[in-house]
Formats: C-alpha cells, structure tokens, sequence
C-alpha cells in the first residue's frame, strides 16, 4: 500500500514538472525573435520606388520667385481695349493671371509712342540707361542702327533661351543672329508672302490641268524655273495672229519678280561678312546674277507682259484680274484686289531655281522682339523666363490646330491653303538681310527706276544696284 503511494507521489510530481516545464517553452517560443526572411526582388524595387518618392517630396523645387518684378513690353500700336471673347482667350487670361501669382511679377504691354519716334525712343533711352521697357517690339527697319551699336542684349546667352525652342520663329532667329549670338526673337508664325496666282481657265484652254501648278510643287524637283519658262511660253498666245500678244504667260512687277527668284535661288541682296562684323553687298554674286537673267530672259522672249504707257498704280495685278496673263507674280496680300475676280485662280509658291543652295520658298516680313543691352544679367534672364511662360499656349491648348478658316475664305480651293498657304506660315521661307542696313531697297534690284527688264542684262542692272547699295552700306559704317 505504501508502494502504490509512493508510485501516486513520483507520478503526480513529474506531471507537475512536465507542465512547468511545456508553459516556460511556450513563454520561450513566443518571445523569441522571428526568423529572418529575404525580401524579393519585387519588393526591393517597391522599397525603393518609395524611397524615391520621398526624396521627391524632400527635394522638389518650388516655382521660381521672381521677386516681385514689373516687365513692361513695349510696342507702338497697343490700346488695352479688347476683353476676351473666345475660350481660348479667357482661359489664357486665367493661365495669365496664375503665372504672376505662382513666379511673383507682373507683365503688361504698352504703347510707348508713334510708329515715326519708337525707334528714337529705344536707343535715347538705352543709351541713357534710362530704358522704357524690358521687351521691345521692333519694326524690322529699327533694328540695324541699335544693333550697329551693340545696344541689344545678346539673348543666346540667357540660360532661360532655347534659340531650338519650337516656340521661337526659326526664320527670325536666323535673321537676328551674327557670330553665332542671337538678338531677336519672336513667337508669332510668318505670314503667306511672295508666290505665284494662276488663272484656272487660261491654264485649261491651253490645254493643261487647272490644277497643275499644285501637283508640280508636290512632286520633287518638279517645279522649277525650266518648268516656269516652258508653261510661260505655252500660256503666251497671239490669238488672231496679228503680232500682239493678246495673253501673257506672266505679268508681274519686275521688283517683286526679282526678289522671288533671287530666294529661290537660295541667295539674298546683302551678305553678312563674319570676319568683319558687317553686312556686305551680294547683288554680283553669281546665284543672284543668275536670278535676274531669269528676269530678263522671260521678258527678252516676250512671255512677260510690259509695263503699259501711263499705267496705273499695281496695273499688273489690275491685268491678272482681267485676264490678261495666266500667272501673276505676287505677295499674298494682293489677293482682295482678286476676290470678285471671274475666272478661278490658284496660289502656289515660286518654282525652285538651279543654285546650289536653292529651295522653293517664299520671302517674310515682320515685326521681332528684342531686349535692351542695358538690363543686368539677373534681370533679362528673369524677364526672358517669364515672357516664355506669357506667350505659351495656356493649358490644355498645347496640341490644338491653329484656326486657318479666314485664309480658307479668301480662297478658290483649299489647296491654296494646304498645299501653300500652310508650309508659308510654318516657315518655309525666309527674312533678307536687306533691312539690316537702313535706306537699302529691292527697287534697285529690279531696276524699277529704269524700266525693269526691258533693254537691259542682268550684269548691268547689277551694277547700277550695287553702285546704290555699295555708297549707302559705307554711310551707315561711317567710312
């Protein structure tokens, strides 16, 4: 009996330890550390996406603080009377006004005078550190005497200029640059220019497509001044065979037939000479000589129609409109004088001449934006950052089409617009050196003065033109 207690009391004892022992195993189990596991390569690169982001957060740079600056762009014609009216022109009111409170400045543009004293204005007051503005709006006949005299602010060199930018007109920027610095700009496209008008129904009664001239500017190397002279020659036509031309082939001014073919040829009246610094005359070189003969050649062979006796003030584009002549050579701008025209006519550029820099192209004017040589550093930076940002597109707006439908309504077909029109505002063409000395003028090349094409070579109207230039470019030098 004693034997089974004792067995009760060892049994009891070691249950008792046992237990003691599972409970101490379990406390030890649950407060041990958990084994260390390797996180995936997925993970890892989750990790460090939000490492990334933080750092963003930690380090994005606030918008630029302009210091509270005032920017006054000058020009000659601003009224501040007109309110926006379309969307677009309300939306970048607001995107306007949103730029001055995020960068801190304000910008307004102003008329600081007339058309005749702006020019005065401008170098008066920068010469006197007495500036009007921090953008002007310059004429492009006000900028040789400033540039000359080294008061326009090298812009090339303002880290917030981009001459790439797609926002700067490309033809200004390669007017405005000397020694490879840029000192003009704008954001304005070009306007249509110099091309040629057709007469639809002269071309199908000579019996050729009313629309050719537009497949043969479409096709390559097909437009050309050969292709020029042999429908000038078809189109010219004596209809009762009494030896009066009754139809030209051309009519024209023979200035502006002189500037079309001299660049698209590839050459230009005035050349700018790196070495010295200064504009030069080009009018013997041999791809303008080659353009004016074209002139004179055409004429000689009597598919240019002569000035008449006691004509009127623009009589060729009075005679295309009549009928008279199949194509016109002529700046876009003639075509009000065509809207009640008759017949229908079209508008391609000006066929591609044989130089070896060449190209089918037309001629642009227009006004440039430049900055006064005085401002600082700091300050034109700060000015040239705030303008970009003023004369972007306005959210939202970045991809829209431009609205050509007032060119669409002053047309015959929408061929003109497409085919021609279009490539001239987006640039297919180019600025003359011509206005960067003052008191140079196309008359000379087209020997207005001296009755045109008529009786004269090429070399010789050459040469009385740079007789002209050769004295006015040694005046402006002061030499």
């Amino acid at each position: 009996m004693k034997k089974i207690r004792k067995l009760g009391f060892i049994f009891t004892f070691v249950m008792i330890i046992a237990l003691v022992l599972g409970a101490c195993g379990r406390k030890e189990k649950d407060s041990s550390t958990k084994p260390t596991t390797v996180p995936t390569e997925e993970e890892q690169d989750d990790k460090e996406k939000d490492k990334g982001k933080d750092d963003e957060v930690q380090t994005a740079e606030l918008p630029r603080d302009l210091g509270g600056i005032d920017i006054k762009v000058a020009d000659w014609f601003t009224t501040n009377d007109t309110e926006p009216t379309t969307a677009r022109e309300i939306d970048q009111e607001a995107y306007r006004e949103d730029l001055q409170s995020t960068h801190n400045f304000t910008l307004v543009q102003e008329s600081i005078g007339t058309w005749n004293e702006y020019q005065e204005l401008f170098i008066t007051s920068t010469m006197t550190n007495t500036s009007l503005a921090d953008i002007y709006i310059m004429d492009p006949t006000f900028i040789p005497e400033p540039l000359k005299q080294g008061l326009l602010y090298p812009i090339s060199d303002l880290p917030s200029f981009d001459p790439e930018d797609q926002l700067w007109n490309q033809s200004v920027i390669d007017f405005m640059t000397q020694n490879e610095k840029v000192y003009g700009f704008t954001e304005e496209e070009d306007s249509p220019g110099l091309g040629i008008f057709w007469n639809k129904r002269l071309f199908e009664e000579g019996g050729l497509d009313p629309d050719l001239l537009y497949d043969l500017q479409k096709m390559e190397g097909a437009w050309t001044w050969k292709k020029m002279e042999e429908l000038a020659n078809q189109l010219t036509i004596d209809k009762d065979s009494d030896g009066i031309t009754d139809i030209y082939g051309i009519t024209c001014w023979s200035v502006e037939f002189s500037k079309a073919a001299v660049f698209s040829n590839g050459s230009d009246y005035v050349k700018y000479n790196k070495k010295t610094g200064r504009y030069e005359n080009n009018q013997m070189s041999d791809d303008f000589l080659e353009a004016i003969k074209f002139g004179v050649e055409l004429y000689s062979k009597g598919y240019m129609q002569p000035e008449p006796e006691e004509a009127e003030q623009k009589w060729w584009v009075s005679a295309f409109a009549a009928g008279q002549a199949a194509m016109m050579v002529g700046e876009w701008y003639e075509h009000p004088s065509l809207q009640d025209m008759e017949d229908d006519w079209g508008f391609c550029f000006f066929p591609k001449g044989p130089g070896e820099k060449a190209k089918m192209q037309t001629m642009f004017v227009g006004n440039i934006r430049i900055i006064p040589s005085t401002l600082d550093e700091q300050r034109a930076d700060d000015v040239m950052f705030a303008y970009k940002l003023w004369v972007s597109p306005p959210p939202g707006y970045e991809d829209e089409e431009e609205d050509y439908s007032y060119y669409y309504s002053k047309v015959r077909d929408a061929r003109a617009v497409e085919e021609t029109i279009i490539p001239m505002i987006q640039g297919q063409g180019k600025r003359s050196l011509l206005y960067q000395v003052p008191g140079l003028s196309f008359r000379w090349g087209g020997n207005m003065d001296g009755g045109g094409f008529d009786g004269i070579s090429a070399v010789e109207i050459a040469q009385e033109a740079s007789a002209q230039f050769d004295a006015i470019i040694k005046e402006f030098y002061g030499d």
